[in-house]
């Protein structure tokens, strides 16, 4: 069934009068206009869907100023231009299209309300997946659920406590995110899965609820950082909590999972809290699972901050023989850049895309997408890489792993994507996530799709009373964020911005 904001989006063009208007081919900057028309003081929402097919496989990555009005993001991938008061007549909004980039926008019902803060429903951006076998359409991944820092030290704020991790399944169309369908995980007995800490793998933190009360641990809990989609149907997830590997039939109940000391490396039970398993893929051949950590292990003689030491650990597990093996990958200077793994993402057999981040909005954040080769890589025996390095540059890190006969990963830039998004625009409005953290591509690298945890739209508490009142995490365009896909053709990086015209007439 057509969803209501597609109907809405339909709606707003019939009244508006708008029409997309192509024109003979010219001037780059006369390949399209849209027409649209609006009453004396009345605002005028331009949809996603009009911004697309103005764009024509590029995106709208600004609109500039007017004095005869203002234009505002809206929620959807929208924009809301309002006539100056007492404004008539016509204005032409120059809108600035790359075509290196589109843009695809969620509109998804929030889960609640709290406080009179929204809470987002579109919390599946900590992974991103093509779904085999349907061109276009891919899946997300919730993480545990709605949650944000407690008052105290290794606290966390459960919003919902009843919320079930799910997969998502999505097609991308006319400038929008469309869930289609809702896959959420059941253990082996078939009772949903939930995001509270799990008795299995105790992190030490202390979840709270909102009026702070302790929640406490349950044999079913789970927090779901990467998936694998395989052609049978059924699905790989890796729990950060553990970590652990679960294997998940097609209806997301779980049939196997594996754990430190049966199956992973014993030593990944080092973790940091909140720091596990965050990446996952499988080789084209569909014969290897290839996961990787956050940061480093808190191994025991490792001194200083497990997250500012370089060495991360990348786990390949054979599928038929459950074979393990663990290389190194090297972050980018994590005690100065804050950066951490987010995802992994396989373009062959040995060659992976690694999406690594800091936590900062743009612009002036720090995310990058690295092409990285297992080939020429040592696999570790029983060596701890974190110690031998410790929390150390990048290049110092990589000097001690010589000395100790252990070569990294291959390494080399993929795509600067910070620097893109402040290229196209400086001031963050466009795709300004803290969080980019969902990485796929369908051709080998060509393409890429990017997608945001949007943390369900929370920042955190407004302070330590009970009960706690929620901050809703507002991006640099006024908006409070949420699922958004970045389509990058890496084919077009050098290809200039060009300018397509919107005329608006009033009254």
């Amino acid at each position: 069934m057509r969803s209501r904001r597609h109907l809405a989006a339909a709606l707003v063009a019939v009244l508006a009068g708008g029409t997309l208007v192509a024109c003979s081919p010219g001037k780059a900057e006369d390949a399209a206009k849209l027409d649209l028309k609006t009453g004396a003081n009345a605002p005028l929402t331009i949809s996603a869907g009009q911004l697309a097919r103005l764009a024509q496989g590029g995106a709208v990555v600004a609109v500039k100023p007017t004095a005869d009005g203002t234009v505002e993001a809206a929620k959807g991938g929208a924009l809301v231009f309002k006539p100056k008061a007492g404004f008539t007549g016509s204005v032409q909004l120059k809108a600035v299209v790359s075509p290196a980039v589109a843009l695809y926008s969620s509109d998804i019902p929030p889960l609640a309300t709290v406080g009179g803060v929204s809470v987002d429903g579109s919390g599946y951006g900590s992974v991103w997946t093509p779904v085999p076998g349907a061109q276009g359409e891919f899946y997300g991944l919730t993480d545990r659920g709605p949650n944000v820092d407690g008052p105290g030290k290794d606290e966390k704020v459960s919003v919902t406590p009843d919320f079930t991790p799910q997969i998502g399944r999505f097609a991308l169309e006319d400038g929008v995110v469309k869930l289609t369908s809702v896959i959420t995980l059941k253990g082996r007995d078939g009772k949903p899965l939930n995001g509270r800490n799990d008795t299995a793998a105790p992190t030490g933190e202390k979840m709270l609820d909102l009026d702070g009360r302790e929640i406490p641990p349950t044999d079913h809990g789970i927090d779901p950082e990467g998936l694998v989609a395989l052609p049978d149907g059924s699905f790989w997830v890796s729990d950060e909590y553990g970590p652990f590997l679960i294997h998940f039939d097609a209806n997301g109940q779980e049939l196997d999972r594996l754990v430190p000391g049966k199956g992973l490396p014993e030593v990944l039970k080092s973790r940091t809290p909140n720091q596990g398993m965050e990446g996952l893929t499988v080789t084209p051949d569909g014969s290897r699972l290839v996961g990787i950590m956050q940061s480093a292990l808190n191994v025991p003689g490792l001194n200083g901050n497990a997250k500012e030491v370089p060495a991360v650990r990348i786990v390949v597990v054979d599928l038929k023989t459950k074979a393990v093996q663990q290389f190194v990958y090297l972050l980018d200077n994590p005690k100065d850049t804050k950066k951490a793994v987010s995802e992994i993402t396989a373009i062959s057999n040995t060659e992976f895309l690694v999406d690594e981040r800091d936590g900062k909005p743009a612009p002036r954040a720090n995310k990058t997408v690295y092409r990285i080769s297992l080939d020429g890589a040592t696999p570790l025996g029983e060596q701890t890489p974190e110690t031998i390095v410790g929390v150390s540059t990048t290049p110092e890190a990589e000097a001690a792993l010589k000395g100790a006969g252990i070569t990294p990963v291959r390494k080399t830039t993929a795509l600067d994507l910070s620097g893109l998004v402040d290229k196209l625009n400086p001031a963050g409005t466009f795709f300004g996530h803290d969080k980019v953290e969902g990485l796929a591509t369908t051709d080998g690298g060509k393409t890429l799709f990017i997608a945001n945890d949007s943390d369900f739209g929370l920042a955190g508490i407004a302070g330590p009373r009970t009960p706690f009142q929620l901050t809703a995490k507002i991006l640099a365009n006024g908006l409070q964020d949420s699922l958004e896909i970045l389509k990058v053709d890496t084919t077009k990086l050098n290809e200039p911005v060009v300018e397509r015209t919107i005329t608006v007439t009033v009254g």
